[in-house]
């Protein structure tokens, strides 16, 4: 082994090891790829992760992020040749999570939503089965739905572009999780815009409400062409895509050649059909590459016709796959690295920055010692030319927080700018001597809120506030209190003298002018305009609404900004449970935010997520999936943030917080399939009905009590619908 390919076998190995390293338990060292294919060849993959849930996917997004190796999402394996020597990379597989699917029901929209593991011909059957026409083509190719959206499979006169509406995304290298309308997918034939990094997690598709014994008639007549005219056994299905449109079927132009029957190895051209490639049983991958590549090469001599594989090859160099028409898939690291143009896809995320994008920092070079000279001579006494490790100074560096002095040069006046920012450190370096007097205002006239007699509405002073008394902020020490209790005696005294004077109508008439006159100028003084507001508690409120809301107080007079009107619009949100808005003098208000909790979530039919709080009120309506919470299981309606749904979806939230510790650690999801339907489902698989959502505190006693004596792995259901316990063991 040449010493270059040595370093790279070295680094990529200490890769996958740091990669199984942050993994951790979700991480399985070299397991056996032939199972998770249809040839049932190939060799192990250095880690495979089989993700369970959102939050497996996320944790290998974060792991990637920090170690990048290749990459390969498994499906169905109906498009994969593994190379004998395994995979050196992660392998990821979607669990249960990914297996589900949500049905519809008349009279509502006839759309599908399948998870990205479900097989297609699983699929198929099963819109059948519910009355749903349009898939029935799907019966005849093996693969999964999340594979088949990628390579937009088709069969007998249709595909997956034909009806599906969007696809649900995750982005390996972003964590981040999109609903991707179908236009902005790049669907073509065999083909997409999906890349390595993608994983598709659920696809949605419209189809027709239609009649279960025409789909599944259709659906036997396509079985029974398939077996008539396509061989069963290992393969991978159509290893050849058709050349363009008119160019006729690849089958039938490796027929021309007369090649059914060719064999290399373990490998043989299908008899029954010679678009397909056999493999012996314990046969080698190396044998089928090798024949896919003869074959091409044949048609290319003697038809000059260049077929291009379906067949993704993983573990193969570069030569062999191009010499066999296909791909090496599956590389993480050249996939995002390679050059291309930015499709409505990579639009939805984002592109990926990687590297090679980011924009280098540059440095400038120190300058020279005699251009510094010729500088301190120019500004000989401003001291504002030092370097850090000058020895003519005090020796000390300079901090770029500390402002420095206005530089004199010369007769030339120089004009002094200072940040505002830092005006405090400026007032606190100042020396002694050069402490301003401080400005003292009159206000013996002036009538301020402080000064309201008893009975008035109270204002808080802020401590911090130049109002208040610096040491202590209490009566008695001097501060703004004393003032306060002495003018009120004094003001108390004045109108007594006053109330046995004759005062004349003019003179109250004036002094009433007067008094509103100075108010209507307090309330108007730039001293008690807004300019700090704190937010606290807001996590999930609206970041819009809190910037207007705070564009509306903004510059307002602390005494006449509407902060009533300010909390009802907070209080408009629907994570917003109480708002509390408090004034401060001279110029701060203060938002507290208390924010209701998020306990459940479900899927409307528009495949959009509603969140709850406990009393079952939407607050979000989300395109990803919020797995932190617990998920209700089924089909709920398309509700706005804000509004309650009905009473078994707020039983169902009530349930999120009232589980039992003993039932809350077996948890799976909660289940709604109707009105009257509420239930649950334990991670060892037990199905729980709790039938109408009334009574729930004693039918989860009675769970609770059944599952306390018998273990769940063999108990298939429990039905506590009427009140007592019927226990299904399967």
């Amino acid at each position: 082994m040449a010493t270059d390919d040595t370093d790279d076998y070295a680094r990529r190995t200490r890769a996958i090891d740091r990669l199984g390293i942050l993994l951790g338990p979700r991480a399985r060292r070299d397991v056996d790829l032939a199972p998770y294919t249809t040839y049932k060849v190939g060799g192990p993959a250095s880690i495979l992760v089989t993700a369970h849930s959102i939050d497996d996917l996320h944790a290998v997004s974060n792991a990637l992020r920090e170690q990048k190796v290749p990459v390969l999402v498994v499906g169905r394996g109906s498009n994969l040749l593994v190379a004998d020597e395994g995979f050196d990379g992660l392998v990821i597989v979607l669990g249960e999570f990914a297996q589900e699917i949500t049905w519809p029901k008349r009279p509502a929209p006839s759309r599908v939503v399948a998870g990205g593991a479900v097989p297609l011909p699983v699929l198929a059957r099963q819109c059948a089965t519910h009355a749903l026409t349009g898939f029935e083509w799907g019966v005849g190719v093996p693969g999964s739905v999340g594979g088949a959206v990628r390579m937009n499979a088709g069969g007998h006169g249709s595909d997956i572009a034909s009806s599906i509406e969007s696809a649900k995304v995750f982005h390996l290298g972003k964590g981040i999780v999109a609903n991707v309308k179908a236009a902005d997918l790049g669907l073509r034939f065999r083909g997409s815009d999906l890349q390595p990094y993608h994983i598709v997690l659920s696809a949605t598709f419209a189809l027709s409400w239609g009649d279960q014994a025409a789909s599944e008639q259709e659906m036997s007549e396509i079985v029974r062409w398939r077996r008539e005219h396509q061989p069963g056994g290992q393969n991978a299905g159509s290893v050849f895509v058709n050349p363009e449109p008119g160019g006729g079927s690849a089958g039938a132009i490796i027929d021309r050649l007369g090649l059914r029957g060719l064999r290399i190895g373990t490998a043989e051209v299908s008899t029954k059909h010679a678009n397909f490639i056999q493999c012996d049983e314990g046969g080698s991958a190396a044998d089928v590459a090798d024949l896919m590549a003869d074959v091409r090469e044949r048609v290319f001599n003697e038809l000059g016709i260049d077929l291009r594989s379906e067949v993704r090859l993983v573990g193969f160099d570069e030569e062999t796959a191009a010499d066999a028409g296909a791909q090496t898939t599956g590389s993480f690291e050249a996939t995002v690295g390679t050059t291309r143009a930015l499709t409505a896809l990579d639009k939805v995320f984002g592109p990926l920055v990687t590297d090679d994008t980011l924009g280098t920092a540059t440095i400038a070079p120190p300058l020279p010692d005699d251009a510094v000279s010729e500088l301190r001579e120019l500004f000989a006494d401003t001291g504002a030319i030092a370097r850090p490790d000058d020895d003519s100074g005090s020796g000390e560096t300079p901090s770029s927080d500390t402002p420095s002095a206005p530089s004199v040069s010369g007769d030339t006046p120089v004009a002094d700018v200072v940040d505002i920012s830092t005006a405090s450190t400026l007032r606190d370096t100042a020396g002694a001597d050069q402490t301003p007097s401080p400005i003292v205002i009159d206000d013996a006239e002036h009538l301020l809120p402080h000064e309201r007699p008893e009975g008035s509405a109270a204002i808080t002073l802020d401590p911090t506030s130049p109002f208040a008394d610096a040491s202590t902020g209490v009566p008695g020490a001097g501060g703004l209190a004393d003032v306060i209790v002495d003018r009120r005696i004094g003001r108390q005294a004045w109108w007594k003298r006053l109330s046995r004077r004759r005062v004349s109508p003019l003179v109250a008439f004036a002094v009433l002018i007067g008094v509103v006159s100075l108010v209507l100028v307090v309330l108007a003084s730039p001293i008690f305009a807004v300019r700090d507001i704190e937010v606290s508690g807001a996590t999930y409120t609206d970041p819009s609404l809190l910037e207007s809301v705070e564009d509306s107080i903004r510059g307002a007079s602390v005494f006449t900004a509407d902060l009533d009107g300010a909390q009802r619009r907070l209080e408009g949100d629907p994570w917003v449970q109480r708002a509390r808005l408090n004034w401060y003098l001279p110029d701060r208000v203060v938002i507290e935010i208390d924010e209701r909790t998020p306990v459940a979530w479900f899927v409307g039919v528009d495949n959009r997520a509603r969140v709850l709080d406990a009393d079952g009120r939407v607050l979000d309506v989300l395109d990803g999936q919020p797995t932190q919470f617990l998920k209700i299981e089924g089909v709920g309606p398309n509700l706005p943030a804000g509004t309650v749904p009905t009473l078994v979806y707020q039983a169902a939230a009530q349930l999120a917080i009232s589980f039992p510790a003993d039932i809350r650690k077996q948890l799976k999801y909660v289940v709604v399939n109707g009105p009257e339907s509420l239930g649950f489902v334990l991670k060892a698989g037990t199905v729980v009905n709790l039938g109408a959502p009334v009574d729930i505190r004693n039918k989860l006693t009675i769970v609770t009590t059944v599952l306390a004596r018998q273990d769940p792995e063999f108990i298939a259901g429990i039905d506590v619908s009427s009140g007592q316990p019927i226990i299904d063991n399967g």
